[in-house]
C-alpha cells in the first residue's frame, strides 16, 4: 500500500508520548503508526491511530523493527526512536527522496537539549548526522531516523538481531553491497533526547558502541578495508591507545570544520567531545581483544 509506515522501537521509553505528538503535527501523513516492545508509561494506549505490538520480554531496537516490517502495510517503512522527536516536515524531506527501490534516506539529529553532556553525547555520536551537516551519499546511516523500501529491507533480511549495537551499520553496508544509495537528509531532523547526564554516561555510551564495532566491521573489510590504526589495535594495543587522544580530536575537530554553525555555537564543547570519543576508541581496542578479531 502506497505510503509510511512508522516503526517505533520501544522500551519504556518517558519521551514516547511527544513523539507520537510530534507525529500527528507531519505536513504529510504517515500511513501508520507501529510501536514495538514494552511501554510501562501508557503512552500508546489512548492512542487509537497508532498500532500497539506489546511484547511480553524487552526486545532489542534490531528485534522490534524486524517485527515493524513483518507487520507494516505502506511500501516505505521509516525507523523512528522512541526518544527522538520529529520536525513538523521531517516525514516530507525523507519520502521526498525515498520513493524507489535503490535508495535509502538517513535525516539528521538536532541539538534540542542544552545540558553540557547531553550535547557531547549527541555530538560524538552522531557528528556527520547532525542537522547542521551538509547533505549527500553518506557510508552508513542511522536506524533511529532512516526510511527504505519495504519490499528491499524483506529482501535483504532487515536488522541482524545478533548484534548488541551497530545494527544500523551492518544493514547499510548490506545495502551498500546490494547496489542501494545511502542519502543523508539533513532537512528530515529529530531531536534526540539522550539520558547521558554526565562524563561517565557519555564515556561508556561511547564506549559500549565501540566496543561492538569490531564484529561488524570484520564482516565487511572488502568494503571498507582496515586502516593503519586499526592495524595498529591488532599488532600493539599498547601504542595503539597512545594514539587515541590524538584521533578523537582529529573526528571532533573534523566536525566543526565541517559544519560551520555547529563551530561557532559550540565551540565549549570541545574537550566533552574528544572525552566520548576517546571512549569510542578504547572501546574498539577491548572489543578486538575480546573477540579476539
Amino acid at each position: 500500500m502506497r505510503g509510511a509506515s512508522i516503526i517505533i522501537p520501544n522500551l519504556h521509553s518517558p519521551h514516547l508520548g511527544a513523539v507520537i505528538d510530534a507525529l500527528r503535527q507531519q505536513t504529510i501523513p504517515p500511513l501508520e503508526v507501529i510501536v514495538v516492545g514494552q511501554d510501562r508509561y501508557r503512552l500508546v494506549q489512548d492512542k487509537v491511530e497508532v498500532r500497539s505490538i506489546e511484547s511480553s520480554t524487552p526486545l532489542s531496537p534490531a528485534q522490534a523493527r524486524n517485527i515493524g516490517i513483518t507487520y507494516a502495510r505502506g511500501d516505505i517503512c521509516v525507523f523512528l526512536d522512541s526518544d527522538c522527536v520529529p520536525h513538523s516536515t521531517w516525514l516530507k524531506h525523507l519520502l521526498d527522496r525515498t520513493w524507489s527501490d535503490n535508495i535509502a534516506v538517513g535525516g539528521s539529529i538536532a541539538l534540542g537539549q542544552w545540558r553540557y553532556w547531553e550535547l557531547c553525547d549527541n555530538i560524538a555520536c552522531f557528528g556527520s548526522f547532525l542537522a547542521t551537516a551538509p547533505p549527500g551519499d553518506r557510508p552508513y546511516l542511522l536506524s533511529g531516523n532512516m526510511a527504505a523500501a519495504t519490499s528491499l529491507l524483506r529482501r535483504v533480511a532487515a536488522f541482524d538481531t545478533r548484534l548488541r549495537t551497530g545494527e544500523d551499520v551492518d544493514l547499510s553496508f548490506r545495502l551498500r553491497l546490494a547496489g542501494v544509495k545511502l542519502y543523508f537528509e539533513p532537512r528530515a531532523a529529530v531531536c534526540h533526547y539522550t539520558t547521558r547526564a554526565n562524563a561517565r554516561d557519555a564515556w561508556m555510551h561511547m564506549y559500549a558502541w565501540g566496543r561492538d564495532w569490531p564484529v561488524v566491521a570484520e564482516r565487511y573489510r572488502s568494503l571498507i578495508g582496515i586502516s593503519l590504526w586499526d592495524r595498529l589495535v591488532r599488532a600493539s594495543p599498547a601504542i595503539a591507545a597512545a594514539a587515541v587522544p590524538g584521533l578523537a580530536l582529529r573526528d571532533a575537530l573534523g566536525y566543526y570544520a565541517s559544519q560551520p554553525k555547529l563551530r561557532c555555537r559550540y565551540q565549549a564543547l570541545l574537550p566533552g567531545i574528544v572525552w566520548a570519543r576517546i571512549g569510542w576508541y578504547t572501546g574498539v581496542i577491548h572489543g578486538q581483544q575480546q573477540h579476539k578479531i
